[in-house]
């Protein structure tokens, strides 16, 4: 079963050439909608990302970087309003047909290297990347101008008390 895929722009590695390319991709407005359902956004009015494509050796990798921006519109975690925001990014990533499925016996991992992801079916969904990648730019907890005002509203003085622990201690050393 196949997951369907909202923003799809496969590239075949075959297509690759050599030297590398440069894409430019924009989703459609139908399909900015899906994604702004896949990641519980309010909207989504601008995906775009530019990418360069390049082949790694003759080893079957492709290294894929680029940046993307969009504009989306996120709930606030306090207030439930509407946040619009901006979303730049840039991303580097590397994927490689030649990954074994299974290690066998321990496996040493080096924190610091660069680890491939696997290519299936030697096609590269540019589109996906670029959705991957937006889920990962977005901001986890948006916030409206007002929060900070309506948190501080709510809590009133239990709030200032809850920001000095220690507070009764103090009058307690003063007597």
């Amino acid at each position: 079963m196949s997951i369907p895929v909202e923003f799809s722009r496969p590239l075949a590695a075959e297509a690759v050439p050599p030297g590398g390319m440069s894409l430019r991709l924009a989703a459609s407005p139908a399909e900015c909608v899906l994604l702004a359902r896949r990641f519980e956004l309010i909207g989504l009015t601008r995906l775009e990302g530019e990418v360069r494509v390049e082949p790694v050796g003759a080893t079957g990798s492709i290294h894929l970087a680029g940046q993307l921006s969009a504009d989306v519109v996120q709930q606030c975690v306090v207030t439930l309003e509407p946040v619009p925001a901006r979303v730049e990014a840039e991303f580097d990533r590397l994927f490689s047909q030649d990954l074994p499925e299974e290690a066998p016996g321990e496996v040493e991992i080096d924190p610091e290297a660069e680890a491939p992801e696997p290519l299936v079916g030697h096609q590269l969904d540019l589109g996906e990347v670029l959705a991957e990648e937006l889920s990962l730019a977005l901001d986890p907890y948006p916030r409206s101008p007002d929060a900070d005002r309506l948190l501080a509203e709510l809590q009133g003085p239990q709030a200032r008390e809850a920001r000095m622990p220690f507070a009764p201690l103090d009058t307690l050393r003063r007597h």
